[in-house]
């Protein structure tokens, strides 16, 4: 696993973090900045994925899915 794909995950979990206290506390703003860092984290994971994809010399490294 490289730098982008931890650092991916932990910003996705941030984000489920400030999706669910923004909920449960009924702040808008929490909320929406949970959903953006689970946006960014995931994208930050797929391009860990496609880094590590073209370092195995995976066919398609833009397709994060195959292994």
């Amino acid at each position: 696993m490289n730098k982008d794909q931890r650092e991916g995950i932990k910003e996705q979990i941030k984000g489920w973090t400030d999706t669910a206290i923004g909920t449960v506390t009924g702040n808008e703003d929490r909320k929406v900045k949970g959903d953006v860092e689970i946006t960014n984290g995931a994208n930050r994971k797929d391009y860990g994925d496609q880094k590590d994809n073209i370092e195995k010399g995976v066919e398609d490294p833009g397709d994060p899915t195959n292994e």
